[in-house]
């Protein structure tokens, strides 16, 4: 278990540092999740293990940005009087959590005005953290509710963090939800001379995943809160960005980003897109070969014209993504880090998580 732990740090420590490297560490969809949830036999995630892999990072010189894409604070999106004060008592503990592990930002989701805005206020108003909203305005002055954006300075980058939701629903009371696509670009644009690297945090269905970069061309980096899907390395991406993410859900991962600044040009390369890309077409070619280790791939399939043209294909596609891997670029690399029991839980926090569950649980029994 321990030195499953050490072989994922020292990959992080061994990074080549430079004056305009940062990382990110971002999740979203935690849903009020304290403690390791999932499987019996495998639980994933918690508060405890995650201050564990955040103090690690700091103790290595890395001192992360960390956000929150939204969806944070409760388990549901609505709940009813019998689990109210639970709930109310669960975020008021996720919010200390969070605060002492280190936040830079969350975004207001519909989570978080589950149990109204005058509780959600309240909590923001005791918590150093700050909480995002370009798009919820309050309908009688028509006033931004929260702060639209903010501004961190990390590794020599400069970053603009915007907080977005397409999913409050129209019975949460004194909150008028304006158009996201409207409010997000015309912050993206209001910022973009002041910053390195432009960040949206949204709080949106899964549906929209897929037409972000095309709704916010401008955008950097997009992470995504509202549904439990999670993205991988490989998977598919916008070769110029911008670049989505969605954390998964419940806290299960943490999201870990590392970016590196080498120009002021705003081309930014994923090169964990690629890698990933590279490895898997090298598998792809392998298993054509597995057929007859003896033989060339053009004898094998000398009669199977279009097999040798996606060879072809794929032959051609990692020499392209290893020579723009060669090149020295703007880039980011990302991987999933998952919460697992190989991780270690700090005891400090260990004890807190263990402390609000208990109390959690009498509240619900009250009712």
């Amino acid at each position: 278990m321990k030195n499953k732990l050490v072989v994922w740090l020292f990959a992080v420590s061994t990074m080549v540092l430079s004056q305009d490297v940062a990382t990110l560490v971002v999740t979203g969809s935690v849903h009020g999740q304290l403690d390791p949830c999932g499987w019996p036999k495998k639980p994933l995630g918690g508060l405890s293990r995650k201050y564990t892999a955040i103090n690690y990072l700091r103790s290595i010189g890395k001192d992360p940005i960390i956000l929150d894409a939204g969806d944070l604070l409760f388990t549901k999106p609505d709940f009813n009087d019998s689990i109210r004060d639970s709930e109310i008592y669960r975020g008021m503990m996720m919010l200390e959590g969070i605060e002492r592990i280190g936040c830079d930002a969350i975004n207001v989701g519909q989570f978080e005005l589950a149990a109204g805005l005058d509780v959600l206020k309240e909590l923001s108003s005791k918590s150093s953290i700050p909480f995002l909203s370009a798009n919820l305005l309050d309908p009688i002055s028509q006033d931004l509710i929260f702060n639209p954006y903010t501004f961190i300075d990390k590794g020599g980058i400069k970053f603009g963090i915007i907080g977005l939701t397409d999913l409050i629903s129209d019975t949460v009371k004194n909150v008028l939800s304006v158009d996201y696509i409207v409010a997000g670009n015309n912050y993206l644009n209001l910022i973009e001379e002041k910053v390195d690297i432009k960040i949206l945090l949204i709080n949106s269905d899964r549906s929209t995943y897929s037409k972000l970069t095309e709704i916010f061309p401008s955008a950097d980096l997009i992470f995504t809160s509202g549904s439990t899907f999670m993205t991988r390395p490989m998977m598919d991406q916008k070769e110029d960005g911008p670049f989505v993410f969605s954390s998964g859900r419940e806290g299960r991962y943490l999201n870990q980003f590392d970016i590196r600044l080498v120009d002021g040009s705003n081309k930014i390369v994923n090169k964990s897109y690629y890698e990933s890309k590279v490895r898997y077409l090298k598998k792809r070619i392998d298993r054509y070969a597995n057929k007859n280790p003896n033989l060339s791939l053009e004898n094998i399939y000398i009669d199977q014209p279009e097999i040798l043209e996606n060879i072809k294909i794929s032959r051609n596609e990692i020499k392209r993504m290893k020579n723009i891997l060669l090149q020295n670029i703007n880039s980011i690399s990302f991987k999933n880090v998952a919460m697992s029991s190989e991780i270690k839980d700090n005891s400090e926090m260990f004890e807190y998580v263990k402390k609000a569950l208990e109390n959690t649980r009498e509240l619900i029994a009250r009712n």
